[in-house]
């Protein structure tokens, strides 16, 4: 079973392209939900930016991910594992950078990138006007761009990724999204 991570800035789209996905592959895949959504939402307070609270918060999100990951391979039939974020993605906030963060979590970036068998990363807009904040996403779009150069970096010597920067059009990604899930897929008659 292949695992494959959407990941980029905030409003990148990749809410929106696993709609898409479910609707046109059904239960050949399964969606694993972002944590970090999950969690602000649940109510972890987002106000306190001091570094214990950050690294509070992307301990718990770095947890979540992983064993959301871990049961759904475990328990699912589908042919594709699709994760909202993949476990790299937390290291990015850590407030000492990258490489603290993997020493603290226990492991490495080399074995995180090697969980996932693709990467697609989805790129925020770059006109104010399609940028949209939330309750949960309380970025602006500036910061929203600069989380999306560090997500860039650190998900670089993935040996399969595919970047989809800001387009006007997000059918155009959403296509571009679909014909490569179809490649990782297996051949419905093979089956």
């Amino acid at each position: 079973m292949k695992r494959i991570a959407f990941t980029g800035g905030p409003n990148g789209g990749k809410t929106t392209a696993l709609s898409v996905l479910r609707e046109t592959f059904g239960s050949r895949i399964e969606v694993v939900p972002e944590a970090a959504t999950m969690i602000f939402s649940g109510g972890f307070p987002r106000k306190d930016g001091s570094p214990e609270h950050v690294r509070t918060a992307q301990r718990i999100i770095y947890y979540a991910t992983k064993q959301m990951e871990d049961l759904t391979v475990e328990t699912s039939s589908a042919d594709l594992i699709v994760c909202d974020r993949g476990t790299v993605d937390a290291a990015v906030y850590w407030p000492e950078g990258v490489e603290d963060f993997f020493a603290h979590m226990g492991t490495s970036l080399e074995a995180e990138l090697a969980r996932y068998d693709a990467v697609i990363h989805l790129s925020p807009p770059l006109n104010a006007e399609f940028y949209q904040s939330t309750r949960v996403r309380t970025e602006t779009l500036e910061e929203a761009s600069g989380i999306d150069r560090k997500i860039l970096k650190i998900w670089e010597k993935h040996p399969n990724r595919m970047v989809l920067p800001s387009m006007n059009h997000f059918f155009q990604k959403a296509g571009i999204i679909k014909d490569f899930i179809e490649t990782l897929l297996p051949q419905e008659n093979a089956k």
